[in-house]
């Protein structure tokens, strides 16, 4: 059993989505959502495949001010009435859209009350805000979250271990010198693994199938076994998981 704990499924035709579970029958998918429509995608998904599929709930940074906030409300609605207890994507992010960051901390925190109210895990999206998404966590206490796709401070992989969260390593190690460096620092008991896909990055179409390239890549940096890679990301998967087996 293998998770990809990041991926846009909804984002996927139903014939690819039939083709990566096909290909790989002991691959589980943690489905993010970006805002209402894209979570009524995923919760079908989820219904479709319901050993396959853990549906999450979010609102993507890059979407507020893009998409009424009037839908949180309904996504709110719909995480307490399906008893979903994945909140993601969700976050901060001061790289690529820091206009909005004020609002964003906002719609962050409103779904941090939701993630303690239920002890649900958080999926979380922070470029160049690691920091601040950590401090939110530590300060909603939240126990289970992972920040996906980390290309933070080498300095705060320990604090952010140590503060009981994970960090995911995405396929895109395989070029991104970044990851890799994260990678190398990064115990095993820190990591799990994510496609974010479909993604494309550099010319890398991100997709499911592509986690066990990713920890092969993760063993061979690290010179460990990559049974060692699987075993680890899948115990620590169902940590965060702890619904979910």
């Amino acid at each position: 059993m293998i998770y990809d704990m990041h991926c846009h499924l909804y984002e996927f035709s139903n014939e690819e989505i039939e083709d990566i579970f096909e290909k790989d029958k002991d691959l589980k998918i943690v489905a993010v959502s970006d805002d209402l429509a894209s979570l009524k995608r995923t919760i079908e998904l989820q219904e479709l495949y319901p050993e396959r599929v853990v549906a999450c709930a979010g609102f993507h940074p890059w979407n507020i001010g893009k998409v009424s906030l009037t839908e949180l409300d309904d996504i709110m609605r719909t995480i307490y009435r399906r008893d979903i207890l994945c909140i993601g994507e969700v976050g901060l992010d001061k790289k690529f859209v820091p206009e909005t960051i004020d609002l964003q901390y906002e719609v962050f925190k409103r779904f941090l009350e939701v993630a303690r109210d239920l002890d649900a895990m958080v999926n979380i999206h922070s470029p160049n805000a690691w920091r601040d998404a950590l401090s939110l966590l530590r300060e909603f206490e939240i126990k289970r979250a992972m920040f996906h796709w980390y290309t933070g401070p080498l300095s705060l992989i320990e604090t952010i271990g140590e503060s009981g969260y994970k960090i995911s390593i995405n396929a895109a190690v395989l070029i991104q010198k970044k990851h890799q460096e994260v990678v190398k620092r990064a115990p095993l008991e820190y990591i799990v693994l994510e496609s974010d896909g479909p993604y494309e990055y550099r010319g890398l179409r991100l997709t499911p199938l592509m986690i066990r390239k990713a920890a092969e890549e993760i063993a061979k940096i690290k010179n460990v076994n990559v049974d060692d890679v699987l075993k680890f990301a899948l115990n620590n998967s169902l940590k965060l998981l702890n619904f979910h087996r």
